[in-house]
């Protein structure tokens, strides 16, 4: 069972602890478990009442109000929320979805967004800011390895399937490029994103996925041609600093411009004309809609 602290709670919902402490004690709006140490434990249900309670107050609905409803009037409010297309809502849903490992709330609530929104808008106000709530309880401990790879792969599998509904490109193609994350690196969505949008945007794509060495990518380079090579890390695990790594690349393939994304190349420095660092998301939208 999923149980999560206080701090927990705030960092997710956005309401802080003194916040929920006095709520709990002025309108009993949840009743958290106690540890031996008197501590607040919240299950998972406790965190999604208090995702939608967190919803309807920062949208102006006072609490005294809040705390007269039943659980499934506030419910009911969150889901005609969802009906005007409230990100929030869809990222809490998911999240309720990916907790109780519930598969078909999960492709209900995506199909639901896509139908709304195009996958690029999707991913940019839906599917990363859900990604980083999901990332902090991984590494707070309160979600296992299976609801993350629960989410993880049914996301993979969209964007897949969204990648292949594209049309090839045809007439005069802008650039061939192959797409890497390096050895260790296997958070795979970020470039699946990369992948939908230089191909979106009539680039030649070649994803060689994650947790690639550069062996593979010489051998597929000894028959065939790439203007540039895009590697995404997020976590290092090539054991080198970064900018060692990306001169390893500069010296492996001499003829392609060499393009870094991911949180770890934010503050690297590297001065070559063949070397392109992505520092946010708005840099790599411009890059791959050039």
């Amino acid at each position: 069972m999923n149980t999560f602290t206080i701090r927990d709670i705030e960092n997710l919902s956005g309401i802080k602890a003194h916040t929920l402490r006095v709520w709990e004690q002025r309108y009993g709006i949840i009743t958290p478990k106690r540890k031996e140490s008197n501590h607040r434990l919240y299950d998972a249900e406790d965190l999604k009442q208090i995702l939608r309670i967190s919803y309807l107050y920062h949208q102006g609905y006072k609490i005294s109000r809040i705390a007269d409803m039943t659980r499934d009037q506030i419910m009911q409010f969150t889901l005609d929320s969802k009906r005007q297309n409230n990100h929030e809502v869809i990222i809490n849903q998911l999240m309720e979805a990916s907790i109780d490992l519930d598969e078909d709330l999960f492709r209900e609530v995506f199909d639901y967004m896509q139908n709304k929104l195009d996958l690029e808008k999707s991913m940019l106000t839906v599917i990363y800011p859900f990604l980083k709530k999901v990332g902090l309880l991984w590494m707070t401990g309160n979600v296992l390895p299976a609801q993350e790879h629960f989410s993880s792969n049914l996301i993979r599998n969209k964007i897949y399937q969204a990648i292949e509904q594209l049309p090839l490109p045809s007439g005069n193609v802008k650039s061939k490029v192959i797409l890497m994350c390096p050895p260790g690196e296997y958070h795979e969505i970020p470039l699946l994103f990369i992948h939908y949008l230089l191909k979106k945007n009539g680039n030649v794509v070649i994803n060689f996925g994650s947790n690639t060495s550069s062996d593979l990518v010489k051998a597929y380079l000894e028959k065939n041609e790439a203007n540039q090579i895009f590697i995404h890390l997020i976590t290092n695990f090539t054991y080198q600093r970064p900018e060692v790594y990306v001169e390893s690349l500069l010296a492996d393939f001499p003829k392609q411009e060499i393009i870094a994304s991911g949180p770890i190349f934010r503050d690297v420095v590297l001065e070559s004309p063949r070397v392109k660092f992505l520092r946010s998301l708005e840099e790599m939208l411009a890059y791959t809609s050039s």
